[in-house]
């Protein structure tokens, strides 16, 4: 993701931030300036949905604006993102094209778990996370907040939806999860210690891959 600079950001834009979907749409509040080890920088403040207030200092910020209700990565100018690409297609009347791009939307690994630029470990240590996500009620919205980039996504899906599509997004994840770790036969020591850090869901996905 390209870093959103305070440069791209100011009073009264709308973010999110993408590591805490659950934290909801937030609003920013102040821009100001302020300094870390004697050097100038700045301070954001966003107003949080489900998180109150949260402040970021740094020139780079861990935020994605919204525009139109949806996550733009990094910058504003940037393509929007594909739950967006949904809406133009069912304005453009394809009505056919609406549910197979909402599966690919669905089942979709984020492509920072898949990345082959990415070192291994930060694929599995992304790929470990995404099992922080299960069927609960709040688990299932978290999971369906970070997959639309949506702020809240029973506006378009219902429960039993969510539920069909998270079943065979799983179904996909343990079938990633299951090829990374070969890959990374014969780093057991790497895969421990991401482990040691996981979600319960994960260790227990681990080890039914290694025993399948």
């Amino acid at each position: 993701m390209i870093p959103l600079t305070t440069m791209t950001i100011s009073f009264g834009d709308k973010v999110t931030h993408p590591n805490f979907p659950e934290w909801g749409n937030g609003s920013v509040i102040k821009v100001e300036s302020t300094a870390v080890r004697g050097e100038p920088t700045a301070r954001v403040t966003v107003r949080f949905s489900s998180a109150g207030l949260k402040s970021f200092v740094g020139n780079d910020l861990p935020l994605e604006v919204l525009v139109d209700g949806h996550s733009m990565p990094g910058d504003r100018d940037l393509k929007r993102p594909a739950i967006a690409e949904v809406e133009d297609l069912e304005r453009s009347g394809l009505t056919q094209a609406v549910e197979q791009k909402l599966q690919e939307i669905m089942h979709a690994i984020p492509l920072a778990c898949r990345d082959p630029f990415n070192t291994s470990e930060h694929r599995l240590r992304r790929t470990l996370d995404l099992y922080k996500y299960d069927m609960s009620g709040k688990g299932l919205m978290m999971w369906a907040m970070s997959q639309t980039g949506m702020d809240d996504p029973l506006t378009r899906f219902n429960r039993t939806e969510l539920e069909v599509y998270f079943k065979h997004y799983s179904h996909d994840l343990n079938k990633h999860l299951s090829k990374l770790l070969a890959e990374m036969h014969g780093e057991s020591k790497l895969i421990n210690q991401l482990l040691s850090e996981a979600p319960p869901r994960a260790k227990r996905a681990v080890e039914k891959a290694k025993s399948s």
